[in-house]
């Protein structure tokens, strides 16, 4: 259900793409689609699987204030990762997207320099 729902983002007509690197010195690549009622996609290369007891978190990064917690996810063994937040973005309000690597049950503001931010 979750794959249908992400594949239905891609075709709405509001849709934006934003391709991102990421800030280490080999670092994660990929796009983040974003769509004001559908959700947000990350699909993300060289992204290595986090650590025991560890976990990546996407945030949604406003224009203003501290950035939202958008969902705990892992990358495959190979470093591809595909996660999907489904629900509204207010894009007028939101500047990018970010993920960073966090404790297991997740962080309610990140503990981490992120490594990925993708400006919307």
């Amino acid at each position: 259900a979750r794959l249908e729902a992400a594949l239905e983002l891609l075709q709405q007509p509001d849709t934006e793409d934003v391709t991102f690197t990421g800030t280490t010195s080999q670092p994660p690549r990929g796009r983040v689609i974003v769509n004001p009622s559908g959700g947000v996609l990350l699909v993300a290369s060289n992204l290595p699987p986090a650590p025991g007891g560890r976990t990546w978190e996407m945030w949604l990064v406003p224009k203003s204030g501290g950035p939202t917690p958008a969902g705990l996810f892992q990358s495959a063994p190979s470093g591809t990762a595909f996660y999907f937040r489904p629900g509204p973005v207010n894009r007028s309000e939101t500047a990018a997207v970010a993920v960073s690597l966090e404790p297991a049950a997740g962080s309610a503001a990140p503990t981490t320099k992120p490594v990925i931010v993708a400006k919307l």
